[in-house]
């Protein structure tokens, strides 16, 4: 998984459709600043997230956190206000994200910021994974894959199966790094006597386990390499 990134999306309304408040006999109503009921402001943001890497004394030398990106524009005002003069550049979001507009973020906001940050002791042949939706499917042209390989690196898409978030880091770990699985109740269930028992693993299930995924996400070059020394071998 060093060489995994997760990335995924999400929207965020201005305002909820509906929100319980507590008020005071003299608090006054919470001001929602929204025009329109039936168009709620919404802004979507791209999140990109990898795998921490520590050296050999367990210091970490790269967090794996990339950064949040919005899905925004920049607009100049076409009136003046008190909070800002007519032709002052705004930024705006954009209330529709098309594949266009996925294309864009990856082409000029994730994979520099890839490139950009990628730990140098690391191969260069990265894995980038998010869900299936179809706005996801990028077409592979001539500028998205010179993007792709550029300064030596092999960034490639990976799309996880329909219906299963917990295939992706981003969608298990919402809530922060100390999040906790929901609905478990694990007190409760001790107290009644019913909470299930801890499952052992054997370490040559474990063992099997990685070096699966070592052959599963193998370098491209070191497949190369393996390929022609077992030719060579055949040869001889």
């Amino acid at each position: 998984m060093d060489n995994v990134i997760h990335i995924d999306e999400k929207w965020f309304y201005l305002n909820q459709e509906t929100r319980k408040f507590y008020l005071l006999p003299n608090e006054e109503n919470p001001y929602r600043c929204e025009q329109s009921k039936r168009f709620k402001v919404k802004a979507m943001f791209m999140a990109m997230i990898g795998k921490p890497q520590h050296n050999r004394n367990e210091e970490m030398i790269h967090d794996g956190k990339y950064g949040i990106f919005g899905f925004v524009y920049e607009q100049r005002a076409k009136k003046s206000s008190k909070n800002k003069a007519a032709g002052t550049m705004e930024l705006k979001a954009l209330q529709s994200v098309t594949k266009d507009v996925i294309k864009d973020m990856l082409v000029n906001k994730l994979i520099p910021t890839i490139i950009q940050n990628w730990p140098a002791h690391l191969s260069k042949d990265i894995v980038i994974q998010w869900d299936n939706a179809s706005s996801h499917k990028i077409p592979t042209d001539l500028e998205f894959v010179a993007t792709c390989t550029q300064n030596g690196f092999n960034i490639k898409m990976v799309y996880q199966p329909p219906q299963s978030p917990d295939l992706n880091v981003l969608d298990l770990g919402k809530g922060g790094n100390n999040f906790t699985l929901p609905h478990m109740k694990k007190r409760r269930l001790e107290q009644l006597g019913i909470l299930p028992e801890r499952l052992t693993v054997s370490p040559d299930l474990v063992a099997q386990a990685v070096n699966h995924l070592n052959d599963r996400f193998r370098p491209v070059n070191q497949t190369q390499v393996e390929e022609d020394h077992e030719t060579e071998v055949d040869v001889d």
